[in-house]
């Protein structure tokens, strides 16, 4: 859940203080796991912390560096026995050391032109096929949030107006100490979730982050549904016999990971196969890749290896940029397996029975 301490120093501090460095994030940190060194642990990021709350340090680019080799995944609150959140102890830090400079870069137009360029390199360098899809019908009130890089999706049984003027969850910003920005675009989204009669998601953070805004009431966050929500109740069946699994992305609802594992395993003529490693990240984390290239390429090395032991045909996600990760690393190892996104997967290759 995502929580501002604006101006709060102190409490800043007191949960810094309170990290007993006693590595128990080692084993769930992504980051951790592709460098292997103790600055690149969340315990390493505390200590260089501590020296700057002590005065025994100063920020550097060095520690600005470090701090940025984060995902954001929030494995390490999971793991950390006094519940520590990283995520917003860093975007505090960043915002309040970060130079005129800095605020320019992380503004939303730059941030808008790294995603478009991301997009290109993900359609023509990789993935130039496309599937035909169905038009979209409009309900009026029913609106698809479509974020930075979430396509147009059909779900079974269901239209909605795709014409909604949602444009990012505003995370990204969060993420970067841009507060500012961070507010203006969920103050938006609040707004226009007032006004609607549901708001569809079919990107996991988009979704983990909306639901969790500080300020919106229980019955708007009723009116957020996640696409799959459509397909729980449906007699599912595929032309073709296809073994499938899934990489869950890490902001992804328990709920509604739950949920689509029900739907997978309903399937007929789909055989679904789990591994160990199904929420592991896979390196991406939004422009993450555009600044720590090599460490998220490890990352998605890593996941393809154990998706391919699978050996199963397709790999499904509902996440945007976990697919051109996935994507990436198939490319990377040059293997037989497919990516696909969950929503285009259900519409296009699956048939509703009677």
């Amino acid at each position: 859940m995502v929580k501002l301490y604006y101006k709060m120093d102190k409490k800043i501090s007191e949960e810094i203080i309170k990290c007993s460095r006693c590595g128990l994030c080692m084993d769930v940190c992504p980051i951790y796991h592709a460098k292997g060194t103790e600055t690149a642990l969340l315990r390493g990021k505390f200590l260089q912390l501590l020296g700057l709350i002590r005065g025994d340090l100063k920020w550097s680019k060095k520690i600005a560096y470090n701090l940025d080799l984060c995902l954001a995944c929030g494995k390490c609150k999971k793991a950390c026995p006094s519940g520590i959140d990283a995520v917003y102890i860093f975007s505090f830090i960043k915002n309040k050391y970060q130079t005129p400079f800095e605020r320019f870069f992380y503004s939303a137009p730059l941030f808008k032109f790294k995603l478009f360029w991301l997009k290109i390199l993900y359609l023509l360098k990789y993935f130039p096929k496309n599937i035909k899809r169905k038009k979209i019908k409009s309900n009026k009130g029913e609106v698809h949030f479509k974020g930075c890089a979430s396509k147009s999706i059909n779900v079974h049984g269901f239209n909605f107006d795709n014409v909604g003027k949602f444009s990012c969850c505003a995370l990204p910003y969060y993420l970067k100490g841009r507060f500012d920005l961070y507010e203006k675009y969920k103050k938006r989204n609040i707004k226009l979730i007032k006004e609607a009669k549901k708001v569809i998601f079919d990107c996991a953070t988009c979704y983990d982050t909306v639901l969790n805004y500080e300020g919106l009431e229980s019955e708007q966050k009723d009116k957020l549904v996640y696409f799959t929500d459509y397909y729980k109740s449906k007699n599912l069946s595929l032309k073709d016999p296809l073994k499938v699994t899934f990489h869950k992305p890490c902001h992804l609802n328990g709920k509604v990971f739950s949920d689509i594992l029900e739907i997978l395993k309903s399937i007929k003529n789909l055989e679904f196969v789990d591994y160990e490693e199904m929420d592991e990240c896979c390196g991406f984390s939004g422009d993450f890749f555009t600044r720590h290239i090599k460490t998220s390429s490890i990352l998605s090395e890593t996941k393809i290896k154990n998706i391919s032991k699978t050996k199963a045909d397709i790999v499904l996600t509902t996440c945007p940029t976990c697919l051109w990760s996935l994507k990436y690393g198939i490319k990377l190892l040059n293997t037989n397996l497919k990516a696909c996104d969950l929503a285009e997967f259900l519409d296009v290759f699956c048939e509703i029975k009677d």
